[in-house]
């Protein structure tokens, strides 16, 4: 049992620390597009931000705050099994503890995937090349 609790907390935080990997996603606003009109500067919203792409940031955002606080139970959940001190029932506790916080992770992890993947369905981006306006030749 206690191997099968080191693999899974080994796997945690390997799926926590590696970027690619990571459940919150975070993009950086393009400071090529000057922000016009009442949006106040340096808010990473633009005149050109949709409805859906506002949802988009909340529901990541969310999901990354609820994915950090499972994180800080699992990581609680193993300070208290290390310091169980031979006591059973606190070891047990603890075990439970982590493998509820490894289950929620996954949860939020499909919640993730899943609500991406439907606002990507519902709503396609419209951005095509020839919307863009990048200029061919750098020089």
């Amino acid at each position: 049992m206690k191997i099968s609790v080191l693999i899974l907390s080994i796997f945690v935080v390997i799926f926590i620390t590696i970027p690619e990997l990571s459940l919150a996603s975070f993009t950086a606003p393009d400071v090529d597009l000057p922000a016009k009109g009442a949006i106040p500067e340096n808010s990473g919203l633009f005149e050109g931000t949709s409805l859906i792409d506002v949802i988009v940031i909340i529901i990541n955002w969310v999901l990354g705050f609820v994915g950090i606080i499972i994180f800080i139970i699992f990581l609680y959940a193993g300070f208290e099994y290390a310091t169980a001190g031979g006591e059973q029932s606190k070891a047990e506790s603890a075990q439970s503890r982590m493998a509820n916080a490894v289950i929620g992770l996954i949860i939020i992890f499909f919640a993730f995937v899943a609500s991406n993947a439907v606002l990507g369905f519902v709503f396609p981006a419209d951005d095509t090349v020839d919307d863009i306006n990048i200029p061919l030749n750098a020089n």
